[in-house]
């Protein structure tokens, strides 16, 4: 059985979670907070991949992981977009560090934030508070948006496990 690493990438911080040893149920582990970059779009977009692929290959050796799922952030119309592309880019960027024995799989991970919030409420916990319709947000805590990101990355490996039972013997990204 391969220990799995869900990667739930958000523009400030990194949601993730881990398999259990046998591949059955998906265990968190705490979030990662990445630097914020200013300057040129390009350039800090270039050194937010950089944070984040350091981070990843950090989770990787800590855990001994042995295969990355990477949430895909597709439209609700199941096109790739803009968010989707810098998860294409962190992918390449990934590939050559961690090398064949440690395949990475993008997997379609549209709703989990907002399943991730609900979720969170329903245990009691602030995960800001939507008014007027849904349409205007009181803002979460910093603590509450590394809790969401973290549950995300939990609802993300998770329905990837339950999709591959046996822990997914296949490589190559599929899911998306």
């Amino acid at each position: 059985m391969a220990r799995i690493l869900a990667v739930d990438w958000g523009v400030r911080r990194l949601g993730f979670a881990r398999s259990d040893d046998l591949g059955y149920t998906a265990q968190p582990l705490p979030p990662v907070v990445l630097p914020a970059f200013a300057g040129n779009p390009g350039d800090a977009a270039r050194r937010a991949t950089r944070a984040a692929a350091d981070a990843v290959v950090a989770a990787v050796a800590a855990h001994a992981i042995e295969r990355v799922v990477i949430g895909l952030p597709l439209e609700l119309s199941g096109r790739s977009g803009e968010a989707a592309e810098r998860v294409a880019v962190l992918v390449a960027a990934l590939a050559p560090r961690l090398g064949p024995a440690v395949p990475i799989e993008t997997w379609d991970e549209r709703l989990t934030s907002a399943q991730a919030e609900r979720s969170l409420r329903e245990e009691g916990w602030s995960a800001g508070s939507r008014k007027g319709g849904g349409r205007e947000r009181t803002r979460a805590s910093q603590e509450d948006k590394a809790r969401i990101d973290q549950r995300a990355a939990l609802l993300l490996l998770q329905s990837w496990l339950d999709a591959h039972p046996g822990g997914g013997a296949h490589s190559g990204a599929d899911g998306a």
